[in-house]
């Protein structure tokens, strides 16, 4: 039971991993979020990616998106109308 229990847990962090590296391609050249210290951006990215695993979503590409949408709308500056 305890391996199950550990295979698990290692799949969502394998997923959570490759899906961060993906997003932080992205995240670390995106001009609206250059303005955050690096290591709010790397933690808001992984919290993001461990709520859609959460919610069941496994495709990295679709994690990375999202979390990438998610930190934009929380810590991107708010455009001049």
């Amino acid at each position: 039971m305890d391996q199950f229990l550990s295979e698990q847990v290692q799949v969502p962090d394998a997923i959570v991993s490759v899906a961060f590296d993906k997003a932080w391609r992205f995240v670390e050249k995106d001009p609206l979020l250059a303005h955050n210290l690096r290591t709010v951006l790397h933690s808001r990215l992984r919290t993001f990616l461990e709520c859609s695993i959460r919610n069941g979503e496994r495709n990295t590409l679709n994690l990375a998106n999202e979390a990438i949408r998610n930190l934009r709308a929380e810590l991107a500056p708010p455009t001049e109308q």
